[in-house]
């Protein structure tokens, strides 16, 4: 098993549109490969005002891999990415990769 963390920061005071974003970008990835790959966003709570998370799991580095790829091929996933690109700090966005033990 592997998770892949993606943290990106909010530079939108427009909370109700920033959260119809995520769940639409959420949703889509989630929906992409539910057999194999899980897909859930997070925000904090406290601490920094408007951290997004997003944890990707997978059964394999392969199966992540695969999937990460064959997203940007989506006419979908890019219209979702365009439509959020002002709503987060240009630069911030990270990704991270956990591995089970």
């Amino acid at each position: 098993m592997v998770r892949m963390v993606r943290k990106a920061q909010v530079d939108s005071s427009d909370v109700a549109r920033v959260r119809q974003w995520i769940e639409r970008y959420t949703g889509y990835m989630a929906a992409a490969d539910p057999e194999r790959v899980t897909v859930t966003s997070w925000m904090e709570a406290y601490g920094a005002y408007g951290r997004v998370y997003w944890m990707i799991d997978a059964p394999s580095l392969a199966a992540l891999d695969e999937f990460l790829e064959r997203l940007p091929t989506k006419d979908g996933y890019r219209e979702i990415l365009k439509a959020g690109s002002e709503l987060f700090v240009s630069g911030q966005t990270s990704d991270q990769l956990l591995k089970e033990v």
